[in-house]
């Protein structure tokens, strides 16, 4: 579960992040209720423990915290991830990220606690202990910041196992393109462009966007018997769609018929125009 680190925008993608976000929550207080348990029941063998409020208020937070801190680790494993040929990176990144994560779980926890202390007129102590606190606290959270890294890393892996497998054959004419919950074919005629986006093509067709795990020349191949022309290094325009094209502040437009407007860059200007008069 990685909150859609490598996917680019629209509706897959959306549904994708609710989906994860709730296997997160789902697991973190999975987890939290049954390590409150264990500490009830080990209070109330030993008799040594918090009381209920206390321990209970303590746990809530910290999932809470660190529930909110899956973000930063999210975005932490796009600048290091984890793979092959970059291990001292990865190592050097998340140490500094183990860090981070346990000052940010920390801090989150004291300022829950003391708005729900100070709404049963009681008072939440901890400036004194702030730092020896932490470092306690840093002792359980790399243990944590450890896992989490290892459930997204896995995930990363199972999605990138997935979009290298072999390609579904694709239909004269048509584009077969991720939905989120399978996939779909689309027909040359209801593509109206298609844009780079990281790793992925987006394919807009009207006011959806879908897609495909692929790089934008390769798209370009496939798509070399539709009417399609390159306008830009990162668009691929459907011709049939174009109501025309303009000179705006010195630079040229492509207006759909749709109401979008693509650039059309200099590179590609002559061979787009010639496209569009023999199409």
């Amino acid at each position: 579960m990685n909150l859609q680190d490598e996917n680019g925008a629209g509706g897959v993608s959306r549904k994708r992040t609710v989906i994860e976000a709730l296997g997160w929550a789902a697991l973190i207080a999975f987890l939290w209720t049954v390590d409150t348990f264990a500490r009830i029941t080990y209070r109330n063998s030993t008799g040594y423990g918090k009381d209920n409020f206390r321990l209970i208020s303590d746990q809530v937070t910290s999932a809470i915290a660190v529930l909110v801190m899956v973000l930063f680790v999210a975005y932490w494993l796009r600048i290091f991830p984890v793979q092959k040929g970059k291990w001292t990176s990865a190592i050097i990144g998340h140490t500094a990220g183990s860090i981070i994560f346990a000052f940010g779980h920390h801090t989150l926890m004291i300022i829950q606690r003391v708005a729900l202390f100070s709404s049963r007129e009681m008072t939440y102590h901890w400036q004194a202990g702030f730092v020896s606190n932490l470092i306690v606290e840093y002792q359980q959270d790399i243990k944590i910041y450890i896992g989490i890294v290892a459930v997204m890393s896995a995930y990363q892996y199972y999605w990138r196992a997935r979009s290298h497998a072999k390609p579904p054959r694709q239909s004269a004419n048509r584009l077969v393109v991720q939905t989120g919950t399978g996939e779909a074919l689309l027909t040359y005629d209801e593509i109206d462009y298609v844009e780079a986006s990281r790793n992925y093509v987006e394919v807009h067709v009207g006011k959806r966007t879908y897609l495909i795990r692929d790089t934008i020349a390769n798209l370009e191949k496939r798509l070399a018997d539709g009417p399609f022309a390159r306008s830009h290094r990162r668009y691929i325009v459907n011709l049939d769609k174009v109501a025309e094209i303009k000179t705006v502040d010195g630079t040229q437009q492509i207006y759909l018929k749709n109401g979008t407007v693509l650039p059309l860059s200099r590179g590609f200007r002559e061979t787009f125009k010639s496209s569009i008069t023999e199409s």
